[in-house]
């Protein structure tokens, strides 16, 4: 009878955390609803400028304190522009930019980014948040003296063998 009641009452402990686990709760979606307007506001300010507004999306996700959550409302909002918008465009290429610089120092959190904007499934999106990507590290390169393949030993000047002693 213990038995029967103990598992009883596991079984639903387990559905209700599994209900809470599929169901964001309502903070976290009053959350995801202020960042998105955040960032309808920025496409608001920068409708006649890319390129403004790419440079505010990167830092505004930069800045942030969930570049995640960021990431999934910049996602959102790209989803209500035509795919060859400027604007949405500009999304994913500031998007990507921050991706990259938020990958030097949290890989994990950039891989989750990362992860978000493929399963979007928005080509257009995805096509310019690479191109962000890209452009980003090929500044960061540039601007660090580096080319990319000193992990391949290209640049490295650390001889081969060691010094003699005498």
């Amino acid at each position: 009878m213990l038995k029967s009641v103990f598992t009883t009452i596991v079984f639903a402990m387990g559905l209700a955390f599994a209900s809470l686990a599929l169901n964001p709760s309502p903070v976290a979606a009053a959350e995801l609803a202020s960042v998105q307007a955040d960032i309808s506001t920025l496409v608001a300010q920068y409708q006649d400028d890319p390129d403004g507004l790419e440079a505010a999306i990167e830092e505004y996700v930069t800045n942030s304190e969930d570049p995640e959550l960021a990431a999934q409302a910049i996602i959102a909002v790209a989803a209500g522009l035509p795919d060859d918008s400027p604007l949405k465009i500009a999304l994913g290429r500031g998007l990507g930019a921050a991706i990259v610089v938020i990958g030097l120092t949290s890989p994990t959190v950039a891989a989750n980014m990362q992860a978000l904007v493929a399963a979007s499934n928005d080509e257009a999106l995805i096509a310019s948040v690479s191109a962000g990507s890209s452009d980003k590290t090929a500044s960061i390169e540039q601007n660090t003296g580096g080319d990319g393949n000193i992990a391949a030993g290209q640049d490295d000047e650390t001889p081969e063998t060691f010094a003699s002693p005498s």
